[in-house]
Order: structure tokens, then C-alpha cells, then sequence
């Protein structure tokens, strides 16, 4: 989500009079800031087009095809369309990540979006060293300390038919000192679904590690703990209230609409504070 908010910040700084010559500056302006784009569109609409010095923005609609805003993560189409716009556009100019955002909104920043992702793109994505560091890091969180390490070797998701997805990971393990990994191949399908629109849930899944079945209860246990990190209520502590809308999945794409807003600081802070 930082990263996100960084790509955000960065296009409404391009909405300044200076830069507003019309929609296709606009759009010029993002393709240089991005690693490649193949097709981009933007629309703004705003009138009286003054109201634009003032960081009020009616609507602002996008539409991309092959966005890769950094190296390796390719999106294969993006549509975005959001509400109207109330910013700081000097304050935002000086900070250009998540905090400085919601410091330079003046009301919440809303829209709604559609993404869809290749089967191909995303393995690519799981080649990208950043991707792998992060991956890592939460292979490390759920083993326990006194464990050998696990090292994440390879990684591969599968689009499979009916809304299930296939996962084959590759870890190795060394359980000596200057021994040989030991390696551990395995492979999960599991369905997803959607519960209250902010979480995602595991259904029906399955996994095989070296060729033997996990047993079915010691897997459910793995994937309850896994779940809570797939719960968008997470955000919420950082001013992102984030909802799926729909998801579907096919032999080659994995698209889905999603609502987000982002809160102002100001409101984040007077906001009441509420008991799970």
C-alpha cells in the first residue's frame, strides 16, 4: 500500500496549474515516472478549472495496460476512478508518501478499481529479489526460533478453473553446519472466497510436501494463522479502509474491483476509537 500512495501522491502533484495543459501532458507526465506503461489513459474533470489551484478535483478516471511502475511488476490493465478530490497540493509536493497524503487531504480521498494480473506476470513478480526479501521475511515470522531455517528457493502460482489457485514453493533447509540444503517442494491448491468484502478466506485447501498429503487438520491450523495476515482490516490502523468488491479467476488472469478510501490525518486522530 506505500508504494501505492507514493504512485498517488505523485500523479495529483502533476494536477499543479503549472503542469495542467490537458489530459495527455498528464499522461506523459506518469509515463515517465513509471518503468513502462504499453496503453495509459487519463481523464480530469474539473470546472471551473480554478477550483484546480486549489487542489479540487471532481473526478479523475485512469485506464493502463502493461503498467510496471517499478521493475518486474507488471499490471496488465488498471482502471481507476475516484471521487471528488480536496488536497493540499504545496503540502503534498513535500512529502510524497502515505503520512503526507493523509496530511494533505482536506476531506477522504476515494475510488474504486479493477486490476487484472497475468499468470505469467505474477511468477515473474516472484523472481523479483524485492518480492523474494518479502516473502522471506514472512516464512521467517511463522518459523520458530530454534527451527533451522527455511530458505525460500522458487515460487510459482498456477490460475486454476473455478476461482482456485495453485501454489508450488521450493525451500530448502540446512540442518547441520556446512551440510547440503535439504530441499522441501511444496504444493498447495486451495479456493478462494471473499468474507465481509475485507478478508479473503482459504477454501477447500489441499497441500503435498514431497509428494506426501499434509494431513488435513495440520494444514488448517498452518492457513488460520496464514489468514489473518489476508484481512484488509489491517489497514484501517493506518487511515485505509480498503473492500473487495469481486474477484474471478480463470486459466491465465486473476482480476478483481476493489473500493478503497484514504482518511485525512486530522480525522484519523479525532476519530472514536472502537472495541473488536
Amino acid at each position: 500500500m506505500e508504494w501505492f500512495a507514493i504512485a498517488l501522491s505523485t500523479f495529483l502533484t502533476f494536477l499543479a496549474p503549472v503542469n495542467f495543459i490537458g489530459d495527455q501532458v498528464i499522461a506523459n507526465q506518469i509515463r515517465q515516472r513509471v518503468h513502462k506503461v504499453e496503453d495509459l489513459s487519463v481523464r480530469v474533470d474539473n470546472a471551473p478549472n480554478y477550483q484546480l489551484i486549489q487542489g479540487k478535483i471532481q473526478r479523475v478516471r485512469l485506464a493502463s495496460r502493461g503498467l510496471e511502475i517499478v521493475p518486474s511488476l507488471r499490471i496488465q490493465q488498471v482502471q481507476l476512478e475516484t471521487d471528488p478530490i480536496d488536497v493540499d497540493l504545496q503540502a503534498l509536493r513535500e512529502n510524497r508518501n502515505l503520512p503526507g497524503l493523509r496530511q494533505a487531504l482536506r476531506q477522504p480521498l476515494q475510488g474504486a478499481a479493477e486490476l487484472v494480473l497475468t499468470e505469467a506476470d505474477v511468477n515473474k513478480a516472484l523472481q523479483n529479489a524485492t518480492v523474494k526479501e518479502r516473502l522471506q521475511k514472512q516464512i521467517d515470522q511463522r518459523v520458530p526460533a530454534d527451527v533451522p531455517r527455511f530458505q525460500l528457493l522458487s515460487a510459482q502460482v498456477d490460475f486454476l478453473p473455478d476461482d482456485r489457485l495453485g501454489i508450488n514453493l521450493e525451500l530448502g533447509q540446512q540442518l547441520e553446519p556446512n551440510a547440503e540444503l535439504e530441499k522441501l517442494a511444496i504444493t498447495i491448491e486451495t479456493g478462494i472466497s471473499i468474507q465481509n468484502g475485507d478478508r479473503l478466506i482459504l477454501v477447500d485447501p489441499s497441500a503435498i510436501l514431497n509428494g506426501r498429503r499434509i494431513n488435513t487438520n495440520i494444514l488448517n491450523s498452518i492457513i488460520g494463522s496464514f489468514s489473518d495476515n489476508l484481512s484488509l482490516k489491517r489497514l484501517e490502523n493506518r487511515g485505509i479502509t480498503a473492500r473487495i468488491l469481486r474477484y474471478d479467476i480463470t486459466a491465465d488472469e486473476f482480476s478483481f474491483s476493489a473500493f478503497g478510501s484514504i482518511a485525512p490525518e486530522k480525522e484519523q486522530k479525532n476519530a472514536p476509537k472502537t472495541v473488536d
